[in-house]
């Protein structure tokens, strides 16, 4: 049986549609979007891990939009071991 926890997206409580996901709709749209970005700045920058792509995002503050600072507030400070 599925946790309360699970039925809600961890950043905005809102209800998942689908259990499997990690996040709500908005919010995994915003990681799909997230990942398309990690793809190009690594034929950028050739060598890029993930949490290094993650705070040179925290780095650019209010240049980044609202639901992608959410996504990457939450992978780069809750990331799950």
């Amino acid at each position: 049986m599925k946790s309360k926890d699970n039925l809600i997206c961890p950043i905005c409580k809102d209800d998942k549609k689908n259990l499997d996901d990690r996040y709500c709709n908005i919010h995994l749209k915003a990681k799909e979007t997230l990942h398309k970005g990690y793809e190009s700045w690594l034929k950028a920058y050739s060598i890029l891990s993930w949490d290094d792509y993650l705070k040179q995002l925290l780095d650019l503050g209010d240049h980044v939009g609202d639901l992608i600072r959410d996504v990457v507030e939450y992978e780069f400070y809750f990331k799950e071991n």
